[in-house]
């Protein structure tokens, strides 16, 4: 999101900051300054707008914030008041699941031209090509405002416009000569049997050029879903569409529509024609939320003054009763605020997060244990296990048709799932676990003896449901199975159990219920950690086979393993070294000398490079 300093400032005339200070002070708000450039004697800040802020992708919700921050007033575009006409606006909607609100009237006696020099050079400066004056009103406005615009030329819609989703394949000509195939289903706006434009993209058909008089032009927030399912499907990303695929504020289009057609009047000599279509089936309305001022405290963990909380929602355009308790209701254009933690979260941001000092303590106050008993549970076991030499891994929770057991019963199947050969949610750890198992095998790393803690999926009559579970592999029986004697014992669980029904493991893999196991766990493994101060360790991701070689050190006195092993460690380095370990210690009784030989295995390197930094750590070059 590109800002011009300069018009930023006309919605605040009080602004005095220097756009490096604007930046700045915008970033510690959250939207993050990507960077600043001069152009065409212009100021321009780059933004990245990462929250789900649709309201900061225009002028007026970034000047908002500047406003709240600085205590400035805005200064909004001022007109006189449209006077309408009586016609009716041809205009039919059919898919009000689709649209929420939607303005339009018709104008003509347009005299369309080539963009004022002002108008073309903001344009220019947002990256967006100039086409001519009415189309860049339209552009401009969203830009302005956040809002998304459309003008149509009525001398190619004679028969009027109507949003409808559509029910058979066809073809659709974007502005930019783009043949898009689109499928049933897709929210589109037709006249007669031609597709003139979809949500966030015009056509070809209808598109507004230096010969149009008459116009139709229409502003629309639509479900945000639709739009961002239509856009990524034809693949077609527009700044409309950046913008209507997010929670835009229904009730700031007037607003934003009437600075529209002001702006038509003045550079395009444009004249109401029509009545002023207002469709809005369901008006958005937020619920108010209880807020406590002395809560801001306890999480920022420093004093805030509870006028300042009350004065910085206030100039958020939120609503504030005093009744028990305080109650706020936020304005429409901000959907991300919910609960009383986001309206703390707001105070705290405006009051700045750079003004919370880092040097001192929070406070002393001990809060109660919320952690669920079965947390600390699964941290005992992954001690146990990991003590006993065994690796964690963690996978994929899906898996797929062929890995899913024939008796389909209680599966479940995900909706719009990211692989088509996975569509099943796991229902057990154990296809997990095979398919950890050949990925080791593939890539040539031995032993193999793995576990994973991790949730399974299933349906029953109470619905979807889910549990945790572990997962063991060991490939020699009698280990696995003196393992799991060792696990129980160091749980306190008795395996012998008739309720917890455990035989001897018949598989190298093995799998239990942990929410069934943790019933009989004593209450000091469900109540504390197993690691006061966690411990450091290391993930790793495979990419290529682990590649082993050996190489024979002669020395002239004997060495300490564990010293010589540090010191060819260092030499290697750890980015690449999977394991290294002494495998023979010969004593030559002539020479008196003491041959080491070692096995060095490397990860993620081609055969040529693991070579290279095998024979150079070792100096057989």
């Amino acid at each position: 999101m590109k800002i011009i300093h300069s018009q930023l400032q006309k919605l605040l005339p009080g602004l005095k900051t220097s756009p490096q200070q604007t930046a700045n002070d915008l970033t510690l708000l959250g939207h993050f300054c990507a960077g600043l450039e001069k152009k065409q004697k212009e100021e321009i800040i780059d933004l990245e707008i990462r929250q789900n802020r649709a309201d900061c992708l225009g002028y007026y919700g970034l000047a908002k914030e500047l406003s709240v921050l600085h205590r400035l007033p805005l200064s909004l575009p001022q007109y006189p008041q449209q006077k309408f006409k009586t016609n009716p606006v041809p205009i039919t909607v059919t898919s009000p699941n689709g649209v929420q609100r939607l303005l339009a009237c018709t104008l003509n006696q347009i005299k369309n031209s080539p963009s004022p020099p002002w108008l073309a050079k903001l344009l220019t400066l947002h990256d967006i090509n100039p086409i001519n004056c009415l189309v860049d009103l339209t552009n401009y406005i969203m830009i302005y405002w956040g809002l998304p615009c459309h003008a149509f030329d009525q001398g190619k819609i004679p028969s009027g416009l109507v949003w409808e989703d559509s029910t058979r394949s066809q073809s659709f000509t974007t502005l930019d000569g783009t043949v898009l195939n689109l499928d049933p289903n897709t929210l589109q706006i037709k006249s007669d049997s031609n597709i003139v434009s979809l949500t966030f993209i015009g056509g070809k058909n209808s598109k507004v050029d230096l010969d149009s008089t008459d116009i139709l032009i229409e502003m629309a927030v639509y479900d945000p879903t639709r739009v961002r399912h239509d856009s990524r499907q034809y693949k077609t990303i527009t700044e409309a569409s950046v913008r209507l695929d997010k929670f835009l504020d229904p009730n700031l289009i007037p607003l934003a529509f009437s600075h529209l057609i002001s702006l038509i009047e003045t550079h395009c000599q444009g004249q109401i024609s029509s009545d002023l279509f207002d469709f809005y089936p369901k008006p958005t309305q937020t619920l108010p939320i209880t807020f406590h001022p002395e809560k801001v405290n306890l999480f920022a963990g420093i004093s805030i003054p509870k006028q300042f909380s009350l004065t910085t929602l206030k100039s958020l355009d939120c609503q504030i009763k005093k009744e028990k308790n305080y109650s706020v209701t936020p304005p429409t254009f901000r959907p991300d605020l919910n609960i009383e933690e986001d309206l703390i979260e707001e105070v705290i941001r405006f009051w700045g997060y750079q003004h919370i000092p880092t040097n001192k303590p929070i406070s002393s106050r001990k809060f109660k244990d919320i952690t669920p008993p079965l947390v600390y549970f699964i941290e005992h076991i992954q001690k146990i296990l990991i003590s006993l030499g065994y690796d964690e891994v963690r996978s994929w929770p899906l898996i797929s048709e062929k890995q899913a057991p024939k008796n389909k019963k209680g599966l479940v199947y995900t909706e719009n799932n990211i692989n088509n050969h996975f569509p099943i949610l796991r229902h057990s750890l154990l296809p997990s676990l095979e398919n950890q198992v050949y990925q080791y095998q593939r890539f040539k790393v031995h032993p193999v003896q793995i576990f994973e803690i991790g949730k399974v999926y299933y349906q029953n009559k109470k619905g979807f449901q889910e549990k945790y579970q572990l997962g063991l592999y060991q490939p020699n029986l009698s280990i696995l199975d003196k393992n799991l004697r060792e696990l129980f014992k160091s749980l306190k669980i008795k395996p012998s159990c008739p309720s917890l029904n455990i035989s001897p493991p018949i598989s190298p893999y093995w799998e239990i219920d942990l929410e069934k196991l943790i019933k009989f766990a004593p209450a000091k493994l469900t109540k504390t950690p197993a690691f006061p101060n966690p411990p450091q360790t290391k993930s790793y991701e495979l990419k290529k086979q682990i590649i082993t070689l050996d190489a024979n050190l002669i020395l002239k006195e004997k060495k300490s393993q564990e010293k010589l092993l540090k010191i060819y460690t260092r030499k290697i380095g750890e980015r690449y070294l999977w394991s290294l370990s002494i495998t023979d210690i010969y004593h030559d009784p002539q020479t008196k000398k003491y041959k080491y030989s070692f096995r060095a295995s490397y990860f993620n390197l081609s055969s040529a490079q693991a070579k290279k930094i095998h024979l150079k750590s070792f100096n057989l070059v």
